[in-house]
């Protein structure tokens, strides 16, 4: 190989790639001085995927389950590993070089340079493209929010689009291999909903090509690179079949399917269910209309959801004409006064870029041009979700695949790749066809002037939104009733000795009210005056970038050198376009100083990024009693405090990385050891923290089971404690009024596995799910009126889910019915107020023992019915059915002797046939149970868990996981996987043989 003809041949872009190696290594200099980032999302999956990683490690084994997460769910999205897929060595090599987050900004500048090689651009042009592209602001939030996956599968879309066109265009051989090739490592990123928006930018690019092949009569032609690019995607398609195959049979027990309870907790029909997701939980993150203007100027609808204080804005609104009191107030309020419920910053792709792509559509000949804007505009469309529903549900009903999406603000990537995409043809373009160009000059010059006139107007106008978004309005316009309420409901001795304020004077509360509300609208105007500025400023920034780019456009058409004006032009649009993206970038996760001023506010010591769980003082108090009930265990837990002092010293860490590390491996043999579970209330179902030291029944994931998904839904956020019990919830973690946490002993947990007596039958799964709480009898017994889901009622059937209200005579506001979940069956009890209109519910032998006569009656209760979960089984009619009968003694033993997460032993002395029950999450695809070496069929009863028909006597019983699928898809995977490469091999030897053989001019 000719190394110097290559260096000649590629100088441009080799010194463009060490330029942005340089400029990524400057913009990330906190990871090179050894810090990471502080990634919310990353530190979720690393909880999440703890307890696989140590089993992995532990035994050399893939779990294929993990048993540490809400209760238990399939590995595949977790931290299962694909051996079979080549390509996920390669990306694991690559962040080995270059580590994320510089990495992974530096492989979106290397995909755009590849696209620009391909279609044969100026290097310096593909520059431009790669830094609006690579700094994106939404790609560095994502990153900084721990969503790297999404950021690494956005990376490659560039360079497959460029694969794509480059089939068609130029070679269809290197286009196709390509193809295969960038897909590959596009999926194995492992972010489907990335693909599955790009499928949308292939498919009108495709039509494109379509018409084009048609219009030149070249349909064969068409047809073979079309087929030649479907084989290469099915071959990276099976490169991935490992994950794509697995997840998919998955996503139909997820909440990504269908949802098999088809009312709300509270009884109302549900409708906002499509056969994916629900429509309102897809919709939850929409870009408002108005806040789409942050692609064109960033700060339109302010940056993060962060107070002002903490925000890039902060010193703007400390230096502002606003009085000190006015300042104070608005450095409190949010910078971010968009529709969306939080968000960590804009989607910003640059005036610069946004006015090239603008020009391209009037000047550009390329009609590949039309496509791209096509689909820009359905992307935008589409990102405002739930403010543009009649789109939206039309790609929910009707579009393939869409319904198993959420967040429709992630459509936006596509965006992020068409602007700059038509950004750099227009100008490759552009300095190629100068004369003709200029030949238009005064149409460029109109064009170029409405452009900035359009920001002026903008600026001028605002959008409308009175730097406030509806929710908070609404909140504010409901101050003085908000306040009177809390006011009126203040003990009056309280209010009188605290506050002078005498409850009965109405004039004198409405005037103490009014001085309430009226310094909290003070602060708010205050919030809305500092917005104003943000507003103007980021417009200002805008509008002055426009007219600097315009200039540059104007010496471009001026200047009678065709070389000075190409070097002018596209130099000052590169140097233009690095100071309107990098500083935007920078707010989000550059070296940017903590306000408190406690060292960086995006980045930590890079141990704690790698290890950044601790273990609190409630995890040791459930380790400790654990001991204490079987001290065999302590020894375990020295082993692997021994394993993880080794690591620690081997990593060199120290302090709290060191102890995160000593504990993870402490608690992985405590957990192997053993079997319950944990509910840490102050995670919950939204944190993976104790998912990392124990067996959670909450977690963190947006695909967890629909099951678990409902059963949170209709009892666990209720803190039904039969069914925690029945989940073998052992321990609650609670947090102290001191801050710190502590661990509470549930002695009615039922354990691993019980025999009952007794099955209950029901026709639907909104029965069964309901079955697993109390029915309850209301009737109004009082003067007022009994409201059940805001209807009113004389006498109702409820399960606890229902808004329950009663309008009592002489009162404005409704009372708040009270139920309990914990009433036994036969319970009655009444629901009363006493003469200072406080409101309980009590027994109703005590209210029969109240001869006083203090309380008046308001609603009458009776516990119709209550689950028992340690006598009795809730199942289907249809499941039902398999069992021989429907009574049983529960006579016998049942106990667990091992565990793991893909196999679990018990073992069963019966007097008779009987039913058991286990503790385990059910799921139809990879358990078997086997009974004496014989399998049985493992029955679905309270709703989600296993359970089991029993033949009298002693038995070893056996749940064994394992994915026949996985095995088989690994050696499809590993088989794709060379050939694709191979084919790339080939590709390039025959180019090599090709060069090699063709004679070079000689030079006199």
């Amino acid at each position: 190989m000719n190394l110097k003809g290559f260096f000649q041949k590629n100088w441009p872009y080799l010194t463009i790639i060490a330029l942005m190696l340089i400029v990524s290594a400057i913009f990330f200099k906190p990871q090179l001085e050894g810090y990471g980032v502080k990634q919310h999302d990353n530190k979720e999956a690393i909880g999440m995927a703890n307890g696989v990683k140590m089993y992995r490690e532990s035994t050399g084994d893939e779990p294929k389950w993990s048993n540490t997460t809400f209760g238990g769910m399939p590995a595949e999205q977790i931290g299962l590993e694909k051996p079979g897929n080549l390509f996920s060595s390669i990306s694991r090599a690559y962040f080995k070089v270059l580590p994320q987050p510089m990495g992974l900004i530096f492989l979106h500048i290397l995909s755009f340079l590849i696209f620009a090689r391909l279609l044969r651009l100026n290097p310096w042009i593909g520059l431009l493209g790669a830094v609006i592209f690579g700094f994106a602001s939404y790609e560095l939030i994502v990153i900084q929010a721990g969503h790297v996956i999404k950021s690494a599968a956005a990376a490659f879309l560039p360079a497959l689009l460029g694969a794509f066109i480059y089939a068609y265009k130029t070679n269809r051989m290197w286009g196709i291999v390509l193809s295969g090739i960038f897909m590959a490592l596009e999926l194995t990123m492992n972010h489907v909903q990335i693909t599955y928006y790009f499928l949308f930018v292939l498919f009108f690019v495709g039509i494109y090509f379509l018409v084009e092949a048609i219009r030149e009569k070249k349909l064969k032609d068409f047809a073979l690179t079309s087929i030649g690019i479907i084989a290469a995607f099915l071959l990276a398609f099976a490169v991935n079949s490992e994950n794509i195959v697995l997840t998919n049979d998955y996503a139909k027990y997820s909440i990504r399917g269908a949802n098999d309870v088809t009312i709300n907790p509270d009884g109302t029909v549900a409708k906002n269910q499509s056969s994916g997701l629900d429509r309102s939980y897809i919709t939850q993150w929409s870009y408002g209309v108005g806040e789409t203007f942050t692609l064109i100027s960033p700060y339109v609808k302010g940056g993060a959801s962060e107070p002002i204080g903490n925000s890039p804005f902060a010193e703007q609104v400390e230096n502002s004409d606003l009085s000190q009191n006015q300042i104070n107030g608005a450095l409190n309020g949010y910078s971010y006064w968009g529709t969306q419920p939080i968000t960590s910053g804009p989607v910003y792709i640059g005036v610069v870029a946004i006015l090239l792509a603008f020009l391209g559509l009037f000047f550009m000949k390329n009609k590949i041009k039309w496509p791209l804007f096509v689909v820009t505009i359905l992307a935008i469309m589409l990102s405002w979700g739930k403010n543009f529903m009649g789109l939206t549900d039309f790609f929910i009903d009707h579009v393939p695949a869409y319904n198993k999406f959420r967040a429709v603000t992630m459509i936006l990537v596509i965006v992020e790749l068409t602007i700059p995409v038509m950004a750099v043809l227009f100008l490759n373009e552009l300095i190629k066809e100068r004369e003709q160009i200029i030949a238009q000059k005064k149409k460029m010059m109109i064009v170029l002037g409405a452009f900035v006139v359009f920001l002026i107007a903008v600026k001028v106008v605002g959008l409308g939104d009175g730097y406030s978004n509806p929710m908070e309005a609404k909140q504010y316009a409901g101050l003085n009733e908000a306040y009177l309420s809390q006011v009126m409901q203040m003990d009056p001795k309280v209010a009188l000795a605290n506050y002078q304020l005498d409850l009965s004077n109405p004039q004198q509360v409405q005037q103490f009210v009014s001085a309430q509300v009226d310094g909290q609208m003070e602060s708010y105007q205050a919030v809305k005056t500092a917005r104003k500025e943000i507003f103007n400023s980021s417009m200002t920034r805008s509008i002055l970038f426009a007219i600097l780019a315009g200039g540059l456009f104007v010496i471009f058409l001026y200047v009678k050198s065709d070389k000075t004006a190409n070097t002018v032009l596209i130099a000052g649009l590169v140097v233009l376009t690095f100071a309107d993206m990098l500083p935007v970038a920078y707010n989000y996760l550059g070296g940017v100083e903590d306000a408190n001023g406690n060292g960086y506010k995006y980045w930590e010591d890079a141990s704690i990024s790698a290890y950044p769980i601790a273990a609190t003082k409630g995890d040791e108090e459930i380790l400790q009693s654990e001991v204490r009930q079987n001290p065999a265990l302590a020894s375990k837990i020295a082993n692997g405090k021994a394993k993880g002092e080794a690591l620690a010293d081997d990593l060199e860490y120290e302090g709290a990385a060191r102890m995160n590390v000593i504990n993870s491996y402490r608690f992985y043999e405590l957990n192997a050891a053993t079997n319950y579970r944990v509910l840490d209330f102050s995670g919950a179902f939204s944190s993976s923290r104790a998912s990392f030291y124990h067996k959670s029944i909450g977690g963190y994931h947006g695909a967890k089971l629909r099951n678990i998904q409902n059963l949170i839904d209709f009892h666990l956020s209720r803190t039904n404690n039969r069914v925690l019990d029945m989940l073998n919830v052992k321990y609650f973690l609670q947090t102290q009024q001191n801050g710190m946490d502590t661990a509470i002993l549930n002695p009615s947990a039922l354990g691993n596995a019980w025999l009952v007596k007794s099955v209950k039958e029901y026709a639907t799964p909104n029965d069964e799910i309901r079955a697993l709480g109390n029915k309850f009898k209301l009737e109004n017994k009082g003067p007022g009126v009994l409201l059940v889901n805001k209807q009113p009622v004389k006498t109702a059937e409820v399960y606890g889910g229902e808004k329950l209200q009663y309008l009592a005579p002489g009162r404005k506001d409704s009372i708040a019915v009270q139920l309990a979940s914990g009433l036994p069956k036969g319970q009655e009890a009444m629901f009363v107020m006493d003469v200072k209109g406080s409101t309980n519910l009590v027994p109703l032998i005590t209210l029969q023992m109240d001869t006083a006569k203090s309380f008046t009656s308001l609603v009458y209760l009776k516990v119709e019915d209550s689950f028992d979960p340690a006598n009795e089984a809730v199942m289907l009619n249809s499941v039902a059915k398999e069992l021989s009968k429907k009574k049983f003694s529960g006579e016998g033993s049942i106990k667990e002797i091992s565990s793991a997460p893909n196999k679990l032993v018990y073992q069963a002395d019966l007097k008779g046939d009987q039913l058991a029950v286990f503790s385990e999450i059910y799921y139809p695809i990879g358990w078997k149970a086997l009974v004496d070496g014989k399998e049985t069929p493992i029955l679905k009863v309270n709703y989600l868990l296993r359970g089991l028909e029993l033949k009298g006597g002693k038995h070893k019983i056996e749940f064994v996981y394992d994915l026949p699928k996985y095995h088989t898809l690994g050696m499809v995977a590993r088989i794709s996987s060379l050939i694709l490469l191979l084919g790339l091999a080939f590709m390039v030897f025959k180019e090599f043989r090709k060069r090699k053989n063709t004679p070079v001019a000689e030079t006199k």
